[in-house]
């Protein structure tokens, strides 16, 4: 794929994630709350803690597997009016013959429960992300991304699963390029 190609997909999916934070608030103004972490004393974070477990296709070369760990809570930047919110933030790892990548990724997501299947839901929304990308006896490079993320999870009491599917489209720098689509499962507790 061309350089101006590739700059143009990479645009693309910023102008998508963005929209598909947005187009929310334009729709439903009314009822939208902004820092409800200060603003609102019923604010409740409910997180969840998972470890993950991932495979990752990083658009050049072979697959890896990633292990990592999965945070959310109601997000206390922005709510919906429905209170349905949820922010997670995934730290994971890989090592592939030597090339070693560590990510960061950040993402908000509006969460719909499924009717008749109680603790389960689907959640969708933008994704921003670092990844720490070396390789053996080369400098690292943390490249910046922007992206989708898509998962279906399920409560209840403590117990938490999920599975999710995440696509990032990523700046390239010094020659290192990563487009990642990454798919896994995770597990853990609800506080």
């Amino acid at each position: 794929m061309s350089r101006p190609t590739r700059h143009a997909l990479k645009i693309a999916a910023a102008a998508l994630s963005l929209g598909a934070l947005l187009a929310p608030v334009a729709a439903q103004a009314q009822g939208w709350q902004f820092l409800p972490l200060l603003n609102d004393p019923g604010y409740k974070p409910e997180p969840s803690v998972a470890l993950t477990v991932d495979r990752v296709d990083p658009g050049q070369g072979s697959s890896v597997d990633a292990y990592g760990l999965d945070v959310n809570v109601n997000c206390g930047l922005i709510q919906s009016p429905d209170k349905r919110i949820r922010t997670h933030i995934n730290l994971s790892a890989s090592d592939d013959a030597g090339v070693k990548t560590s990510n960061f990724e950040l993402s908000p997501r509006y969460t719909l429960p499924l009717a008749g299947m109680p603790g389960l839901s689907l959640g969708a929304g933008p994704s921003l992300g670092l990844f720490k990308v070396q390789a053996s006896g080369a400098a690292s490079r943390t490249l910046t991304g922007v992206g989708l993320a898509a998962g279906i999870n399920y409560r209840s009491g403590a117990f938490y699963a999920g599975a999710d599917l995440r696509k990032h489209s990523t700046s390239a720098k010094d020659g290192v390029d990563l487009d990642p689509l990454t798919w896994g499962v995770k597990v853990g507790v609800n506080f």
